[in-house]
């Protein structure tokens, strides 16, 4: 009896000793940064409306902002931000080796991304859907005219097996070209070397404003497949995955509190409504207990303003595109955004 006893005793000893030793060995993304004093993100060298170069040299856009966002939760400061420009190829493999903390590639939400490959998804930021642009000239007005088109695609994304699927069922086929990445794409597109591209309509319609002639091309009305999308963190800690996403719920969640760029301090100090002064911290140690400062929602609508001022910045009525909101309004207007509640 004795002996079982020792033997039990040892056993959970050496439990304890191989649970402390994993939780040792497990990540701190949050000190990682933290001790590095600066936030590196995976972005586009040159899609406007997600991330390209302003005329004064800034890095402007969509996903930019939301790696500002996590520098201001994180480090207290929308600037101390690093950038990495890749291609969309090459954003998961530097995600996974630690070279950045983020990739904001407008990736779409798939399954298999989300349940194989080791990664967590943000948001989804960006609710959208596949559209094909052609040539006017092609003479091609629907999807059922693209049976046996030549299709431009970026390598290492899931379009081609999206088309796949939709071809397949309806009896179609197509050709792939496949691009090392989008400016590569459209750039062969309007040359001619391919009769299609396909993108989210958002993508395509930015993309139609460069070309020399936009009149001289059409998007196709219909949608082949829907598309979630949003910056990816590994999903190897869930302390730093929970940080991730509640920075989007806190955008998000600031618009529809009323909550501005202009006016977030002015709240911060004179609303008396427990459940603003709550999400602010001002009250609570929500923040605190995430491992951020308590007003760490407070830096990030400073920094970048609200999901709402985001989108219509680069997207919407403030931008050269002029997209509706759309799916992405809030829940509030019959949109998709929406925050949980912050308790």
């Amino acid at each position: 009896m004795m002996r079982r006893t020792v033997l039990a005793v040892a056993a959970l000893l050496g439990l304890g000793a191989a649970g402390e030793a994993a939780a040792q060995a497990a990540p701190d993304q949050l000190k990682t940064i933290r001790d590095r004093g600066v936030f590196r993100c995976g972005v586009y060298e040159n899609v406007p409306g997600l991330s390209a170069l302003d005329a004064q040299g800034n890095r402007v856009g969509f996903d930019v902002d939301y790696c500002r966002a996590m520098a201001a939760a994180i480090l207290g400061d929308g600037t101390n931000v690093e950038f990495r420009t890749m291609t969309l190829a090459q954003g998961i493999p530097a995600l996974k080796s630690g070279e950045v903390d983020m990739i904001a590639l407008a990736l779409t939400y798939t399954i298999q991304r989300d349940t194989e490959l080791g990664l967590d998804f943000v948001g989804p930021t960006l609710y959208s859907g596949h559209a094909f642009m052609v040539h006017k000239r092609s003479g091609a007005a629907k999807l059922a005219d693209l049976n046996g088109a030549t299709i431009c695609l970026v390598a290492g994304g899931i379009t081609d097996s999206m088309i796949s699927d939709y071809f397949r069922a309806r009896s179609m086929t197509f050709r792939p070209v496949a691009i090392e990445n989008t400016t590569q794409m459209y750039a062969l597109y309007e040359e001619g070397r391919c009769d299609v591209v396909t993108s989210e309509v958002p993508f395509l319609g930015m993309r139609r404003s460069r070309l020399r002639n936009p009149a001289d091309h059409l998007i196709l009305p219909e949608i082949f497949a829907k598309s979630h999308m949003g910056p990816i963190v590994r999903d190897d800690d869930r302390a730093y995955s929970h940080v991730a996403r509640w920075v989007h719920f806190a955008l998000v969640n600031a618009e529809e509190m009323g909550i501005t760029q202009e006016n977030v301090a002015n709240m911060a100090s004179e609303s008396r409504d427990p459940a603003i002064r709550r999400f602010l911290g001002v009250e609570g140690e929500i923040g605190a207990k995430m491992g951020l400062a308590n007003d760490f929602t407070q830096r990030i609508v400073a920094a970048v303003g609200n999901y709402g001022e985001i989108f219509d910045r680069h997207y919407g009525e403030k931008s050269v595109i002029k997209l509706p909101r759309g799916l992405n309004a809030l829940a509030l207007d019959g949109g998709l955004q929406w925050s949980p509640t912050w308790r």
